[in-house]
């Protein structure tokens, strides 16, 4: 039989009554409550009121001594058939929060929400380098923000470089790709050029009017957080560094041993491809080109053009879109993956009142909090008296009275001994109730 059959009857329940209803409800036991009934979040449309101990009655209201419960149902009906009862433990302690810094929870100890929290927001950083004699030019790297929109940041050194064409660009106030210029100038340093990126980074639009995409601080190394609190859609990449076998000729810079060219001298490293110089080099380890395919060997030859014509050793080349910029993650967890992280089961989404088994002792950086769980303090409970006797009153001058009464006690075990006692359930507690009545009169209210 599986686990989720429902019986040999199918689930038909069958009863004596002629007209069997089920009335449920539950409550939070409160008796410091306003509303001067000793409890708050009545649900169950079938149950009118539900008095209980106050600490502030209303002068109406009955207010029982501590451990009872005077409920009324919405409606007349003829006969109680029968009833049964539960408790939802109350939460006892201080609240504890689940990030990983607290690290404030128990492995395997029950817990329940008391605050669902927020996820933090995404953090990267940026580590820039410096620009030589315009060596950032035409250069970019793409920064991606949590409300879908990419970020093509590039470099105009000195009124020199262009934007690359990656794409059209989303219209104005619309979220997507956006190309920004960046302007520095020729040799700024790595911490001017990251305060100029601060400036540039905390003004980007978000797409949502009013909001910006990030804040940021820093120089040398640059702190972008998001203004969502989401993680951010990926780590930031830098410009290209694919070098294109078969036009259009791309930036290309070379790392090479001291040497001299010329600008616009031309070189080949002796496979075919070939490489105009763009920055005229006479001593030192870099060498700014424009060409075709990726370079092959490790000796530049020349080829045409002004300048010297002794070959140049290289020892690395990587296209000119890429900046160098050094890209790190450090903050992209989500709320429901450190609920997660910390034991809620999979496929639940976080609310208040979710009970779960820690299996760490925190995670990420969720502002969620728990506390432990407590004990109602009651170990049973009983209908007092009749109830029957209480169903359907009467009507009285001139007015009808409508809603049965059923009374109840709970019962806990006192300091000392083991008899029952009435004991007024712990503050926080959540009591469920249910009663099986029949609306209408039947054989079953008389016997055989």
């Amino acid at each position: 039989m599986s686990g989720n059959t429902i019986g040999n009857n199918g689930g038909r329940l069958y009863s004596f009554g002629s007209q069997p209803v089920l009335i449920d409800c539950n409550f939070v036991v409160d008796p410091a409550n306003g509303t001067g009934m000793g409890i708050r979040n009545l649900k169950g449309q079938g149950v009118q009121n539900v008095y209980m101990h106050s600490t502030a009655p209303a002068s109406s209201n009955p207010n029982p001594t501590p451990g009872y419960a005077w409920i009324q149902l919405a409606s007349n009906y003829n006969r109680y058939l029968g009833g049964f009862s539960g408790f939802v433990s109350p939460v006892v302690g201080s609240p504890l929060a689940i990030n990983a810094a607290s690290a404030a929870l128990s492995v395997h100890s029950p817990y329940i929400i008391t605050s669902v929290g927020a996820g933090p927001s995404g953090v990267v950083t940026i580590s820039p380098v410096a620009d030589i004699a315009g060596s950032l030019a035409g250069k970019y790297f793409s920064l991606f923000d949590s409300y879908g929109n990419t970020f093509v940041i590039w470099f105009n050194v000195s009124g020199v470089g262009v934007a690359p064409q990656l794409g059209s660009p989303a219209p104005v106030g619309q979220r997507g790709l956006q190309y920004v210029q960046q302007s520095i100038a020729a040799n700024s340093s790595a911490a001017t050029i990251g305060a100029a990126l601060v400036l540039t980074i905390e003004n980007l639009p978000s797409g949502i009017s009013g909001t910006f995409a990030f804040t940021a601080s820093g120089t040398s190394t640059v702190t972008v957080t998001s203004t969502a609190a989401l993680p951010v859609a990926g780590i930031p990449m830098d410009g290209s560094t694919v070098i294109p076998e078969h036009g259009p000729a791309v930036p290309i810079i070379f790392t090479i041993a001291p040497g001299s060219a010329s600008a616009n001298s031309i070189w080949t490293d002796g496979s075919g491809h070939l490489y105009t110089v763009t920055t005229s080099v006479v001593a030192g380890t870099t060498l700014v080109t424009s060409g075709v395919g990726a370079p092959i060997g490790s000796v530049l030859s020349f080829v045409s053009g002004p300048g010297s014509t002794v070959a140049l050793s290289f020892t690395n080349a990587v296209t000119g879109y890429a900046t160098g910029f050094g890209f790190a993650v450090i903050t992209s967890d989500t709320n429901l993956q450190d609920w997660q992280s910390v034991g809620l089961p999979k496929g639940l989404n976080p609310s208040v009142g979710q009970s779960f088994i820690a299996k760490a002792t925190g995670a990420g950086s969720s502002s969620g909090l728990v506390m432990a769980p407590g004990v109602s303090d009651i170990v049973s409970m009983e209908v007092i008296g009749d109830p029957n006797a209480s169903f359907a009153p009467m009507p009285q001058g001139g007015s009808p009275f409508v809603g049965s009464w059923i009374m109840v006690q709970m019962l806990g075990l006192p300091a000392s001994g083991q008899v029952p006692v009435a004991t007024a359930p712990a503050t926080g507690s959540v009591v469920g109730l249910s009663f099986y009545v029949d609306a209408k009169f039947s054989p079953s209210n008389v016997g055989f």
